[in-house]
């Protein structure tokens, strides 16, 4: 399967500790393959510097690393064109189309509230985890 991973998920993965962390640990469990973009790197770095979440440049140096570690990194060639509820998304559609993913996974009210974007489905943490059919193996238990 491969899954668009944006940026308010893997903030929440490596920024607290909660059941987004482990329901990101648990993807290692499957092999699904893990699409981010440039953008959404920058994104999630320009996020980790944020003073609230207290972390140290060596520390945001490594959390960046463990996600390209386990994220692929592509560029989209193109912009999405068609109707989307957030322009600031449109990166995100766009990558999904080029790569073929079959899911985006995000956090995103508005992006939540399409469900589907060109075939793609946009779904929430909670929603993807807690099906069987996506990448984490039944037999990976995640306790809210």
């Amino acid at each position: 399967m491969k899954l668009v991973i944006d940026a308010n998920f893997l903030v929440s993965a490596y920024a607290t500790a909660g059941t987004i962390q482990r329901y990101w640990r648990a993807l290692d469990a499957r092999d699904c393959r893990r699409i981010i973009s440039p953008e959404i790197f920058a994104e999630v770095e320009r996020s980790l510097r944020q003073s609230e979440f207290g972390l140290s440049n060596s520390d945001i140096r490594l959390i960046l690393k463990d996600i390209l570690d386990h994220c692929e990194l592509v560029r989209a060639g193109s912009r999405y064109a068609g109707l989307i509820p957030d322009e600031s998304d449109r990166h995100l559609v766009a990558l999904a189309i080029e790569t073929e993913a079959d899911q985006i996974l995000t956090g995103d009210g508005a992006l939540l509230a399409a469900k589907t974007i060109e075939g793609i489905a946009i779904v929430s943490p909670r929603n993807f985890f807690g099906s069987e059919s996506n990448c984490v193996a039944p037999s990976v238990q995640v306790i809210d």
